[in-house]
């Protein structure tokens, strides 16, 4: 009997205009968003290594005589003068296109200096020109990928490769949500409204939302696979496919690491799932409490944005870290971790937590339930 519900339902979503537009909608965003990214200034490799080079002009200049005299001084000038030599080199070897893997291992050393710098105090040095310890990790991840798998490290900025990654961090968040909160917000109208015909399913509450939620959650991530097929081949149709396997960086282990781009998408898709499961559960147990559509979508979207509401009144709002997991781009990006001061808001953790949040909407949601059916029993036996 539960297929045959599962059918019946299957069919009242593919009638279901609301989301069919959408589905259309998050289906065209992929190549319409291409045409804003496309004109998008993006600095090249060599314009990046022309203006690091230039910086040095002024740090030697700015660098105090006095200091220069001393052994720290002496040490921290010269690992400027090697950054500055090997800034140069890189710059050569961009200019005459080869040697690429020179450019990759003097990028290394590079970066190791600038550990070295921090580890002295960068005295001597404006904090203006003082490279962040993350932007170091960074480089330093993505180097050491192009070494390992001998990719070119000069890609087009505007390939299917590099773009998707920019498109999926963009839906992240809030965006995706309202999608899947308004495809959602239909679930439970038909049982609201024709009980009679629900209740022709002899199954209990539990196996029709457990129906509900996996015919919803199978069309939404069909829409955004969708979108991302179709974003792909036309961006791929305006300039090239790109190489799948060119690293992205994840946030992990107070760290950063480079995966490929193609694991990254797979690891965005799997995140999106695991949030649309999410919302999905907790709209259907708000919207048994309140009974109403809009107080539902209004009390979630409050819900998601209370950390960044408290964050703006001032208020303390660590406690409520595990709801930045839903802009899982934020998260892998690693600006969740800097926002909150929290290293443990990493792509593993991500995972962890939205597993966690489902598991607990969806027992919240049962203990109801059961606790609804015990005292039914109790009033039918009084009754009786």
């Amino acid at each position: 009997m539960f297929w045959k519900y599962l059918l019946f339902e299957t069919k009242l979503l593919l009638h279901n205009r609301k989301n069919w537009l959408l589905g259309i909608a998050i289906i065209v965003f992929f190549p319409l968003y291409y045409s804003s990214y496309s004109l998008t200034e993006i600095k090249d490799m060599h314009r990046m290594k022309k203006e690091e080079a230039e910086q040095f002009n002024t740090i030697f200049n700015a660098f105090p005589e006095e200091l220069r005299e001393t052994t720290e001084g002496e040490a921290a000038y010269n690992n400027l003068t090697q950054q500055s030599s090997l800034l140069n080199m890189q710059r050569f070897y961009l200019w005459k296109k080869s040697d690429y893997d020179k450019y990759i291992d003097d990028g290394i050393k590079l970066s190791e200096l600038r550990l070295e710098l921090h580890a002295m105090g960068n005295i001597g040095l404006h904090p203006k020109y003082v490279v962040p310890i993350e932007e170091i990790q960074k480089e330093i991840a993505l180097l050491q990928y192009y070494k390992d798998h001998e990719l070119s490290i000069v890609p087009n900025p505007f390939a299917a490769s590099n773009y998707l990654p920019v498109a999926l961090s963009l839906i992240s968040g809030l965006l995706f949500c309202l999608f899947i909160l308004i495809s959602g917000s239909s679930m439970l109208v038909v049982d609201q409204h024709n009980q009679s015909v629900v209740s022709g399913f002899p199954i209990s509450f539990m196996q029709r939302v457990t129906g509900k939620l996996t015919i919803h959650l199978v069309q939404a991530m069909m829409f955004l696979l969708g979108g991302i097929i179709v974003g792909a081949y036309y961006v791929a149709g305006k300039t090239e496919w790109g190489n799948f396997l060119k690293p992205v960086l994840v946030y992990q282990d107070a760290d950063f690491i480079a995966v490929s781009t193609i694991r990254y998408i797979v690891y965005m898709f799997i995140a999106f799932a695991l949030i649309a499961l999410f919302l999905y559960i907790a709209f259907v147990l708000i919207n048994v409490l309140t009974k109403n559509l809009y107080a539902t979508i209004l009390i979630l979207i409050v819900i998601l944005l209370a950390p960044d509401l408290l964050s703006v009144a001032g208020v303390e709002s660590n406690w409520l870290f595990p709801l930045k997991f839903i802009d899982i781009a934020s998260v892998l990006s690693g600006e969740a971790a800097m926002e909150f001061g929290n290293k443990k808001m990493d792509f593993k953790h991500s995972y962890i937590w939205l597993i966690g949040l489902n598991l607990m909407a969806f027992v919240i949601l049962y203990l109801r339930n059961m606790l609804l059916y015990i005292r039914r029993r109790e009033f039918a036996l009084k009754v009786s």
